[in-house]
């Protein structure tokens, strides 16, 4: 129970970042991350040490506990790169094409797929893997879950179900949505707001995945005919169910989910219907590292780390995103955990990531002038 009120705080703006680094720690050094290493880890831990630091670009909010945790279990310095994840994106490609890197591993998304993995510019990280605690046996469905269909380049750490509805339960019984085509009642035109659709975000992941399960005329039913009101302000969003000023929102973020509750607004309920309880995505977890990085050696510790006990608590933690080890448990809420026997929409492929592009582009032109 600790160690859930320490991830809410760090999420929560930061607060708890060294308690977390001191809570999921001690739960790690019992077991050691390192333990059954071949002979070779030793030599590229050596090598790691000398050049003294890795650079990692993330998320910003694993600035601090990441990079302290990381010292911790290795003594190697992490210089964290913070700022949002599509500059990042940018920025590693630009770097990787004048051969002039800084980066040593970028976490985040999926953009790397195209065009970095399509014009060979990204280094096999499946290589890397070297010690047995991060052995697919550790992980969900005893395999790794790898975003490019080689299995190579793009490592997933973390996924949990997105998709859900938030609702203010004085306001709209939980109970009453069973079915998506349940928003399409008219007690609720007017009612639905949404994370923006037209922009990158969540609002607009969510809405390419309801476009594959139901379909354009369903996206046009609820989105157009339900009057849905938009807005880029994720937090904003959330305030104004907790508030009672929309009963109901599509695409809002579990970071702010989790705010308000902290905050006491105990009459936030998150939905899953029952026709399409939420899609698995890997949210910022998933890691890369271009070719020709100026730390080699610390980069493959730090994959190792990454993925290990440790390094996965860390995240798991900080981002309220569930990781694939089977071995993290850091009291998530309910409705982000995959459930067993569930079979969900996965968003983090190839297939579907190549796709993405067209669909945004149907769902945009099904606004209209929205």
């Amino acid at each position: 129970m600790q160690q859930q009120a320490v991830s809410r705080r760090t999420i929560l703006g930061g607060i708890g970042a060294t308690a977390i680094i001191g809570a999921a720690g001690a739960q790690s050094a019992a077991s050691d991350w390192q333990a059954g290493a071949p002979p070779e880890w030793a030599t590229v831990l050596a090598k790691a040490r000398a050049e003294g630091q890795v650079t990692v670009a993330a998320f910003a909010a694993l600035a601090e506990p990441m990079a302290a945790a990381f010292k911790r279990d290795t003594g190697i310095e992490l210089n964290f790169l913070g700022g949002g994840t599509s500059q990042q994106s940018a920025r590693l490609e630009a770097e990787a094409r004048a051969k002039n890197l800084t980066i040593d591993i970028l976490i985040g998304g999926g953009r790397e797929l195209r065009p970095m993995m399509r014009d060979g510019m990204l280094e096999p990280v499946a290589p890397q893997l070297m010690l047995p605690g991060v052995a697919p046996k550790n992980f969900r469905e005893g395999k790794l879950k790898w975003m490019d269909n080689s299995s190579q380049f793009l490592l997933q750490g973390a996924e949990y179900v997105f998709g859900w509805l938030l609702v203010n339960k004085d306001m709209v019984d939980p109970a009453a949505i069973k079915s998506w085509r349940d928003l399409l009642d008219p007690k609720y035109h007017g009612k639905i707001a949404s994370d923006d659709l037209r922009t990158p975000g969540p609002g607009q992941g969510s809405s390419a995945w309801i476009y594959n399960v139901f379909g354009i005329d369903y996206i046009k039913a609820l989105f157009v005919d339900q009057a849905v009101t938009f807005t880029s302000d994720n937090r904003l969003l959330v305030e104004n169910v907790a508030r009672g000023i929309t009963p109901i929102v599509f695409g809002a973020i579990q970071a702010q989910v989790e705010r308000f509750r902290h905050e006491g607004f105990t009459n936030l309920a998150v939905v899953l219907p029952e026709d399409a309880p939420g899609y698995l995505t890997g949210g910022f977890s998933v890691l890369k590292e271009a070719k020709g990085v100026p730390h080699p050696n610390a980069a493959t510790v730090f994959i190792n780390w990454y993925m290990s006990r440790p390094g996965q608590e860390m995240y798991e933690a900080v981002m309220l995103e569930t990781s694939r080890r089977t071995d993290i448990h850091t009291g998530l809420p309910d409705y982000l955990v995959p459930r067993d026997g569930v079979k969900y929409y996965e968003a983090y492929n190839e297939e579907v990531y190549f796709s993405r592009d067209a669909v945004v582009k149907l769902v945009s032109e099904a606004l209209g002038n929205r």
